[in-house]
């Protein structure tokens, strides 16, 4: 298997990605009534919750069994687990002991458990958007989705067959046992609402990866906006903010100085940088985005290629597969006409 890290994303992959045809059909409204088929998040975290109270081989069996693949990418993730541990219940269980049995750990994990006793809310929310998925991308549809806790390491697993969020990571921006490890504004994305974006915005990414061979500002502007913007179709109830994780005023902040951010971004030649600590400070996450102001959010770059897309797809009437399917950047840039 290849593993390859993207942003908060764990990439495993088993198989290269296939294309398919595009679907221009506008999705339809629908109301989901009590028999509408509900897509249903595994329990991960339950399961592996339950070994480690009772770690015996009957219990290792049976979380093996049930999890024949997610199992070892769950180990490589948390305890850089190798082959052989994972195929040595006795091995496995001296790896995984001591990492979950840390106190400040086995607290966050049953406080997961408790926030996320109910994921009703959830599975109904991805499966009014795997129907738009299902419409937007003929013969696609989300894979398996399961939970699981991993001690604030990668947010998201994915694999060919599941995608498994990591719900240690969605709190609530105010939960106590994040103070000793994040900052205020590192924490305004982990509420619990967010797991819904962040499993769509996983097999976005996985599906749709960044093919584009120039590595420059513009390239990750396009590309970060390219998912954005999917995901405001995908979920259409979400303001835009909270696709892009920022508070109402961060983004008015950046409605407002429009005209500024692209004029700073073209005087000083950024767009086609390929310095990578440029690139870092518009697309990482930051108190403020240090390249602009002071006075602005994060990850300005996100916004801005948000906004790119966005006259893109007006300008264009190009249906969502198409979009995320261009690959020249200048060719995109130039049908968008963003000059705010």
């Amino acid at each position: 298997m290849k593993y390859a890290i993207s942003f908060i994303f764990i990439f495993i992959t088993l198989s290269s990605f296939n294309s398919c045809a595009g679907n221009t059909e506008k999705p339809h409204n629908k109301t989901y009534v009590q028999d509408q088929s509900i897509l249903k998040i595994q329990r991960f975290d339950k399961d592996f919750h339950s070994y480690l109270a009772n770690p015996t081989e009957e219990q290792y069996t049976i979380l093996r069994t049930k999890y024949p693949n997610f199992l070892k990418a769950f180990g490589v993730v948390t305890v850089n687990l190798q082959d052989e541990e994972l195929d040595n219940p006795v091995l496995f269980k001296q790896l995984m002991e001591p990492y979950f049995s840390n106190a400040a750990l086995s607290k966050i994990y049953a406080d997961a458990l408790t926030l996320f006793s109910d994921l009703s809310t959830y599975e109904l929310e991805l499966t009014k958007a795997n129907d738009l998925i299902k419409t937007y991308f003929r013969g696609k549809e989300l894979p398996g989705l399961s939970i699981h806790v991993s001690g604030f390491k990668a947010n998201t697993i994915v694999l060919d067959s599941i995608i498994s969020v990591s719900t240690d990571k969605y709190l609530g921006k105010d939960y106590s046992g994040y103070k000793p490890f994040f900052e205020s504004y590192q924490t305004i994305q982990m509420e619990l609402k967010y797991i819904v974006r962040d499993f769509l915005k996983a097999w976005l990414m996985s599906e749709f990866r960044e093919t584009n061979q120039r590595k420059d500002l513009l390239s990750e502007v396009i590309y970060q906006g390219k998912i954005l913007y999917a995901l405001n179709q995908l979920l259409p109830e979400w303001d835009e903010s909270d696709i892009l994780g920022y508070t109402e005023q961060q983004q008015e902040w950046c409605e407002e100085h429009a005209k500024d951010i692209w004029k700073m971004t073209i005087d000083h030649n950024y767009l086609f940088n390929s310095d990578s600590q440029v690139i870092q400070k518009y697309m990482e996450d930051a108190p403020y985005t240090a390249i602009i102001s002071a006075e602005s959010p994060g990850r300005v770059g996100l916004w801005l290629g948000l906004q790119i897309i966005k006259n893109y797809a007006k300008n264009t009437g190009h249906d969502l597969q198409s979009i995320l399917l261009e690959n020249n950047n200048q060719l995109l840039l130039k049908s968008a006409k963003y000059n705010p």
